[in-house]
C-alpha cells in the first residue's frame, strides 16, 4: 500500500503529474507544432523536473502518442451521440464546434499529421475506424480495393481541407452551413467510392 501525503497516494501524484505533461504537451503541439516538443521544454512548461517526465515516459515520441490519444478522445466524444444516431451533418457541425472552441484540435489531429511521420502513423491507425463508424453502410467496396482507397484518400483529404480552413475562419462563422456543405461534398465522394467498388468487383481478371 502507497503512503499518503496531503490526501493523495503516491499513485494519485504520479497520475496527477503525467496528466499534466499531457496536457503541457497538447498546448505545445496544438499551438507551436511537433517541431517545438521537447523533454526540457515540456517540463519547463510543466513546471516538474526531468526525473518526473521519465516518469511518466519513456521519450517525447511516447508523450506525443499520449498528446495524439489525448485529443482523438476529445474528438471522439464530441461526435459520438451524433455517430451513434448515424447522423452525418451532426458529426460534422459537432467536430466543427470543437475546433472552433479549440483550434489546437484542428491542429494535432489534421495539420500536423501532414509534415511528421509519427502523427500520419497515428491518423492511419484510428481515423478510417472513425470514419467508417460516422458513415456507417453509405460505402460499399471493400478498403483493401487500391482503387477504393485511392477514393478514400480524396474524401479525407477533401474533409481535411475543409477542416482547416474552417478553424483558421476562412469559412465565415455560419457552422450549420459549413456542415451542409461538407455532407454534400462527403455523400458525393462516398458516391464515388461504392461505384469505384462496384467496378472493381465487375471488373474481368488478367
Amino acid at each position: 500500500m502507497s503512503r499518503s501525503y496531503g490526501g493523495r497516494t503516491a499513485e494519485d501524484r504520479a497520475a496527477q503529474r503525467r496528466a499534466r505533461l499531457i496536457d503541457v504537451g497538447v498546448e505545445i503541439v496544438g499551438t507551436h507544432g511537433v517541431s517545438a516538443l521537447g523533454m526540457r521544454s515540456v517540463c519547463r512548461a510543466a513546471g516538474l523536473s526531468q526525473r518526473f517526465f521519465y516518469e511518466s515516459f519513456a521519450d517525447t515520441d511516447v508523450l506525443l502518442h499520449s498528446v495524439y490519444r489525448a485529443t482523438l478522445s476529445r474528438l471522439e466524444q464530441a461526435v459520438a451521440p451524433a455517430v451513434a444516431s448515424s447522423d452525418l451533418h451532426a458529426v460534422f457541425e459537432a467536430a466543427a464546434r470543437l475546433m472552433e472552441a479549440d483550434p489546437r484540435v484542428c491542429r494535432i489531429l489534421l495539420v500536423e499529421p501532414v509534415a511528421d511521420a509519427r502523427l500520419r502513423r497515428y491518423v492511419r491507425e484510428t481515423i478510417p475506424a472513425i470514419a467508417i463508424a460516422a458513415v456507417g453502410d453509405r460505402i460499399t467496396g471493400s478498403p483493401d480495393d487500391p482503387s477504393v482507397r485511392m477514393h478514400f484518400s480524396a474524401l479525407f483529404g477533401a474533409m481535411i481541407s475543409l477542416f482547416v480552413e474552417w478553424t483558421e475562419g476562412n469559412l465565415g462563422t455560419d457552422r450549420h452551413a459549413f456542415a451542409d456543405h461538407a455532407t454534400a461534398v462527403a455523400t458525393k465522394l462516398m458516391s464515388d467510392i461504392s461505384s469505384a467498388g462496384t467496378r472493381s468487383r465487375h471488373t474481368p481478371g488478367p
